[in-house]
């Protein structure tokens, strides 16, 4: 890592502890920073993030590990593995195993193409709340969960709330949902793109890298300097991305126990 990716691997670290920070099942147990979702039991939504350089000791993550115990979720973290080198050992020892390293990926408003013209697809920026909880439909659907929650639809609201924003791709006829995602609210000039979601009978589209564009240019366009998200583990989200305009510009660790 250079120097000048490892500042702006620290502004990304930073973003994502401000971005849980808007929650209010935030908790400090030094030297992490973790959210408790209590509504929902989706391992993703519960995690820790070290701060950058931290040195955990035993005791420290045995209590890091209690914490999420008394929470009845699974202990997990997810933060970028070269801004705390000391930490993965230290898991490691206690029982973590890693769940996957993802590339972090960036781009720049020359890089970044504009959604595809597909017919028949609208791409919208909404905020009410009947768009907001067919977002959040179609990001449930996309992962697998079965029921929507109204806790899920909070969420996207509270997002809005903060800043960020939140995209729907629709049928132009019917008003359809076909995809989903997010930006957060904006930390120091930098946002996560994160929770794209493409529903399964509208894959293979470019419903997905489409919604991406999309927040992506939207956030630069508020002011967001360094627009970034997490690629999943598989080659073909990764080329999404890429074909958009993103590039790799550093690695995401989840680990849990």
């Amino acid at each position: 890592m250079t120097i000048d990716n490892r500042t702006a691997m620290s502004r990304v670290s930073a973003c994502l502890r401000a971005t849980m920070n808007c929650g209010s099942n935030v908790f400090r147990l030094s030297p992490f920073t973790v959210m408790v979702d209590e509504a929902s039991a989706d391992p993703f939504r519960s995690y820790a993030i070290p701060d950058d350089g931290a040195e955990p000791n035993a005791d420290g993550i045995a209590a890091l590990v209690a914490l999420f115990a008394a929470k009845d979720r699974t202990p997990r973290l997810e933060y970028i593995p070269d801004l705390a080198p000391a930490v993965l050992p230290c898991l490691e020892t206690a029982g973590f195993r890693v769940e996957r390293y993802l590339p972090l990926m960036t781009c720049s408003p020359t890089s970044l193409l504009p959604p595809p013209d597909l017919a028949g697809v609208d791409w919208l920026i909404v905020d009410d709340v009947a768009d907001l909880a067919a977002a959040a439909r179609v990001q449930n659907e996309a992962y697998g969960l079965v029921e929507t929650l109204a806790a899920d639809v909070e969420r996207l609201r509270h997002v809005v709330a903060k800043g960020g924003a939140v995209a729907l791709a629709r049928a132009a006829g019917d008003g359809e949902p076909l995809g989903s995602g997010l930006y957060s609210p904006p930390h120091g000039g930098v946002a996560e793109i994160a929770a794209i979601g493409v529903r399964p009978a509208a894959r293979r589209r470019g419903i997905g890298g489409g919604v991406t564009a999309l927040l992506a240019r939207r956030a630069m366009d508020k002011g967001v300097a360094f627009p970034f998200l997490m690629a999943a583990e598989d080659d073909d989200a990764w080329r999404t991305y890429q074909r958009i305009g993103f590039t790799d510009c550093g690695t995401m660790l989840h680990i849990s126990r």
